[in-house]
């Protein structure tokens, strides 16, 4: 049995000797040191690290050799440890059972020798209690606000390292990516690894509860990020591809720690201090996706079950006067009614009994203004069209016998996966999928990537599978990314493809995320409760472009989508970047746009808000292409000193001005929403309402509460607009183009504010002096009518003037433009 030596024994015979000998770590004294704005405090022994910020702020107080548990089995707490271990990789339906059964005892750092204190760097020693070197440590700037820590291991054979740090009884802890069910992490273990989320999720990480298998639970996830953003004005990423463990105050209150699961182990500190600083950096170093084409932002329908269902509902929508610019054919390889519900087919090639015509159909989709999107995935399915060819030609994963590595898959049939470390296998796959887009679709949903197993496999490139299979998805979405960018620079055409899962490295590749196969249902975990959560933390990781299906997706283990359900996540999707509409497995039972008349309204009305909103929602995305910000906010990123802010798991911000506390519980009809301190306004008009309190919000079924900040402007588009996608003239619709700069302007009293289109287009408002309706007004000098329902028109820039005090100015765009101003 190993028994921890006696430390108090052991340092002092250290001491002792290394007194009579003049060197050592009894010889080295404290230092400080500054890189940029950080500040380095290490004490040699006993062992303790400590970085403050540029105000002085202590953000990591770590490695801290006191620290040691009694428990070998247990970690330092707050210090630096190894330990051998090795784990088991069970693998079904993409979901990962992973055991360590014979871990070894940590082996935790007491002092810091060898220091040197060098030019933009601090490199030390740590040793452990028996005076062995274990490690060898670097501190250095890596960027304006960035500080990188390595620790590599002076034994390989160790393959656990762990650091730890202090937390403070309020600090918080946001971002690790598409967690359903937390926005704060404080007080649980995360462990980071790509896997399928699950369904009807169990909140505990237990394998023993459910089926592991098939449930998910309360941190599986297809998006896992290691990275967070601490209140304390810090955020730290664990730079590995390896599966870690994020211990967030939860083997003790006043300590945590990240854990990585290979023998070195690499951090990167990020100084703000603000959150929204942070994430800049973040991003700054892992990388930004471009802005994506502006049809991204307007809404998304589905339509399947052939050519014939796909042009009657595009024809519908412009016949009811929805605005939609995107339709999306999940089943253009094919599909049938099964006893789980509708069930895609897993042929890689079009469908031509379903979509006998579909160079045609793209066609006449894109004359009436609908860019058109389809599906694809990596999976080779047997029966599937590909399956003897790739096989055939060696593109699939194999084992080590070097047989294909084929699993029980989604059709409960064979199955494998495209070996994307194969150069052959990725440009056969480039290749198909470039054919499909060359019939006339205008990208995908590039579904899956988190099945690629672990255990006896061998990849083409040699590569170790443990660290690999994080890093699957970032190279599915490296491919797709180079299949659109290289037809682009040869027809010019607006594309994108949409993802479910992701990695480190992933940021920059992919446009759309969305929140992966909810239940149709309310539950929080994987129901409508989650799509918030999910989205707030893949935000704070790099993903601004966010959305879901609406309204929901798998249906086993609960009901088909309800009335409700629908209503409630249409209102939530309207104020998310993306709102796109799902069919669902259950594709014939569940409640759509098309149930019955209110429903249709229902959804016209906000599919009209949304696309309206495009100004904003544009320039927001700009935004996140230029620092990173994210479009769907956690309240903590625009209210840092608003502590419920970082824990508010059914409220976020759209941008920085639209506070959104949609409905995610059945049968309410009335939402408690902590606000920050200061005035709101109702998004479409109402009352002000006091913030700095928890204030209860009528939310009646077809309303979503949405308040705005007194003092707001908020530049929409006219409510004409049918699509953002260019359209024949004979279509009728009415696009982007068609209205030019005209705009629909909302004011909200009581503050000032300003407002910049990515064209340019500006807008000034002080509204400081208006407390409700404006009783006169006047344009560039002339008296202007006030209609009855309070709106008032102009025409060109210029300066509107409200009873005689509250401003608005006008920039840029046409003389002849067309303004229609309402005063919220």
């Amino acid at each position: 049995m190993h028994k921890r030596p006696d430390r108090v024994l052991v340092r002092s015979l250290l001491a002792a000797a290394m007194a009579l000998a003049g060197a050592g770590c009894g010889s080295e004294s404290p230092v400080d040191k500054t890189l940029g704005p950080f500040t380095i405090h290490l004490e040699p022994e006993p062992l303790r690290l400590v970085v403050s910020g540029a105000n002085g702020e202590v953000l990591l107080d770590g490695l801290v050799g006191d620290a040691l548990s009694a428990d070998p089995a247990a970690p330092p707490l707050t210090g630096f440890a190894l330990r051998a271990s090795s784990a088991t990789y069970e693998t079904q339906f993409g979901a990962f059972k992973i055991l360590e059964p014979a871990p070894g005892a940590w082996m935790g750092a007491v002092a810091a020798t060898d220091i040197v204190d060098e030019p933009g760097a601090l490199s030390f020693t740590l040793r452990n209690a028996e005076d062995e070197a274990i490690a060898t440590a670097r501190l250095s700037l890596a960027a304006e606000r960035e500080l990188s820590l390595s620790f590599s291991n002076t034994d390989p054979g160790l393959r656990r390292a762990s650091f730890g740090f202090a937390c403070r009884a309020d600090e918080h802890f946001i971002g690790l990516g598409g967690q359903s069910f937390d926005v704060d992490h404080r007080g649980y273990t995360v462990p980071i690894w790509v896997q399928e989320d699950g369904i009807h999720k169990w909140p505990t990480d237990d394998y023993g509860q459910g089926l592991w298998y098939l449930n998910g639970r309360r941190h599986t996830t297809h998006t896992p990020i290691p990275f967070f953003v601490s209140s304390r004005g810090y955020g730290l990423m664990l730079d590995s591809s390896q599966r870690s463990v994020f211990a967030l105050c939860s083997e003790a209150g006043d300590a945590a720690r990240v854990e990585a699961w290979e023998p070195d182990l690499h951090l990167r500190l990020f100084y703000g201090p603000s959150p929204k600083e942070i994430v800049t950096a973040f991003t700054a170093r892992v990388g930004r996706p471009a802005l994506p084409p502006a049809f991204t932002f307007a809404p998304w329908i589905d339509a399947i079950f052939g050519s014939v269902n796909v042009r009657r509902v595009a024809q519908k929508l412009r016949d009811e006067d929805i605005p939609v610019s995107v339709v999306w054919t999940e089943d253009f390889r094919g599909g049938q009614d099964v006893d789980l519900g509708y069930e895609l087919d897993e042929d890689w090639n079009t469908d031509t009994v379903l979509y006998p015509d579909f160079p045609v159909l793209a066609s006449d989709l894109h004359a009436a203004g609908y860019k058109f999107l389809t599906y694809n995935n990596t999976f080779l399915t047997s029966g599937a069209d590909v399956f003897d060819e790739a096989l055939a030609a060696g593109h699939a994963v194999k084992r080590r016998s070097g047989e294909p590595y084929l699993f029980t898959g989604g059709k409960l049939v064979d199955a494998g996966l495209v070996d994307l470390s194969s150069p052959a296998a990725w440009a056969w796959t480039k290749d198909i999928y470039r054919t499909n887009l060359e019939l006339g679709a205008d990208g995908y949903m590039a579904d899956f990537a988190e099945w690629l197993p672990v255990d006896d496999v061998a990849l083409a490139s040699g590569e170790d599978t443990a660290a690999a299979h994080n890093l699957y998805p970032v190279e599915f979405q490296r491919l797709n990314k180079e299949v659109l960018d290289e037809l682009a620079a040869v027809d010019g055409v607006e594309r994108l493809f949409f993802v479910r899962s992701a990695y480190l490295g992933s940021q920059p590749l992919v446009s759309v995320v969305w929140g992966g196969d909810q239940q149709t249902e309310f539950a929080e975990g994987d129901g409508l409760a989650s799509v918030i959560p999910i989205g707030l933390g893949l935000g704070v990781t790099g993903f601004p472009y966010y959305g879901s299906d609406i309204a929901g997706y798998m249906s086993q283990l609960t009901k088909p989508t309800t009335k409700e359900l629908f209503f409630r996540w249409v209102e939530l999707g309207a104020l998310t970047p993306v709102m796109r509409t799902h069919h669902g497995r259950s594709a014939h039972e569940n409640w759509s746009w098309e149930s019955d008349v209110e429903t249709t309204a229902h959804f016209r009305r906000y599919a009209k808000l949304h696309q309206q909103l495009f100004p904003y929602l544009y320039a927001l995305a700009k935004q996140a292409a230029d620092d990173g910000v994210p479009m769907l906010r956690t309240l903590a990123l625009e209210k840092p000193d608003f502590a419920p802010g970082w824990s508010a798991r059914d409220v976020f911000m759209l941008g920085d001005r639209i506070l959104v506390a949609p409905v995610v519980t059945a049968g309410a009809t009335t939402r408690a929403v902590a606000l920050p301190p200061g005035r709101y306004y109702p998004l479409l008009g109402g009352a002000a309402v006091e913030g700095g309190q928890t204030v209860e919000l009528a939310a009646p079924l077809g309303e979503l509460p949405a308040l705005v900040p007194a003092g707001s402007v908020l530049a929409l588009l006219p409510e004409s607009v049918d699509t953002v996608v260019a359209a024949d003239a004979a279509s009728g619709a009415v696009e982007l183009a068609d209205v030019g700069d005209d705009r629909e302007l909302w004011l909200y009293p009581g503050g000032a504010s300003d407002f910049t289109e990515v064209s340019g287009l500006g807008y000034t408002w002080d509204g400081s002096a208006l407390a409700g309706a404006p009783s006169s007004a006047t344009f560039e000098g002339a008296p202007v009518a006030i209609a009855p329902d309070g709106s008032i028109t102009g025409t060109g820039p210029g300066t509107l003037v409200l009873d005689g005090a509250a401003t608005l100015v006008v920039t840029g765009g046409a003389a002849s433009r067309a303004l229609l101003v309402r005063v919220r």
